[in-house]
């Protein structure tokens, strides 16, 4: 089902929906920010919009932009019945200008208050235009509270223009007869020293390696078990993989 409602900030007239799918096409640029039954945090002079610069369809998509450390925007999906349920995925375009950039996506437990959004994911922007590794696509844990709502939070680490669209909460795809859920890869050992290890890489075909900013410091095609990261300063990391099926998990991995 769709969300219907009337006018952006009358929440209480936004419907509780169990999927989505938004390409913002019917909100005019720059007028709008966000869509109807969604809402918005901008902190610190960040900018959020509705933007027309060549969307990945139609006419329109979300731009968040920070200038810089400390201006943060956040974008807030319409209320799910349904997202803790480990039943649906959250699909959608993206892109970056100047160099690339760094958005995080996750949930917010009050629309009203920023600090209250979780990163469930990182996502590092490399593409400049909607392309084939534009479209990133992520599972929501099932030990997210009930009554939490999807977000993106552009968290002002970069002075990229962030786009994106084609929004979609769906249904997880049921599996085919030759599909066969595996373990996620154990990354080990966190902290690290010299050497990651990758348990089960066979459906993996990317690695990159970013830092606590998001500026990507390592991309690997067609990763080892084992990866050298001797090389590092001590700190906080993240490393992402990039699945054959076009899927993408990171993790939080600390140097010693």
């Amino acid at each position: 089902m769709s969300c219907f409602c009337t006018t952006y900030g009358l929440k209480a007239q936004c419907n509780i929906v169990d999927s989505f799918s938004e390409n913002f096409d019917t909100y005019n640029a720059p007028e709008s920010i966000v869509p109807n039954c969604w809402e918005r945090l901008v902190l610190n002079g960040a900018s959020q919009i509705i933007s027309s610069t060549q969307p990945a369809s139609g006419s329109s998509q979300i731009y968040q932009t920070g200038y810089g450390s400390g201006k943060i925007s956040i974008v807030i999906m319409p209320r799910i019945s349904n997202i803790s349920a480990g039943t649906h995925q959250f699909r959608f375009k993206a892109k970056a200008n100047s160099g690339g950039g760094f958005l995080e996506f996750g949930y917010i437990t009050d629309p009203d208050d920023a600090s209250t959004f979780v990163v469930l994911q990182p996502i590092t922007i490399l593409n400049s235009s909607y392309d084939a590794s534009s479209e990133r696509t992520f599972t929501v844990p099932i030990t997210v509270p009930d009554g939490a709502r999807l977000a993106i939070r552009n968290p002002g680490t970069s002075f990229a223009g962030h786009y994106w669209d084609d929004a979609v909460w769906e249904p997880i795809p049921n599996l085919g007869t030759d599909d066969i859920i595996t373990p996620d890869p154990k990354i080990y050992p966190n902290p690290f020293h010299d050497v990651l290890h990758i348990s089960d890489i066979k459906n993996i075909n990317s690695v990159t390696l970013h830092d606590a900013t998001g500026r990507v410091i390592r991309t690997v095609g067609k990763p080892e078990n084992q990866l050298p990261v001797g090389d590092l300063k001590t700190g906080v990391y993240f490393l992402t993989l990039y699945y054959k099926d076009g899927s993408t998990k990171s993790s939080q991995i600390i140097r010693k």
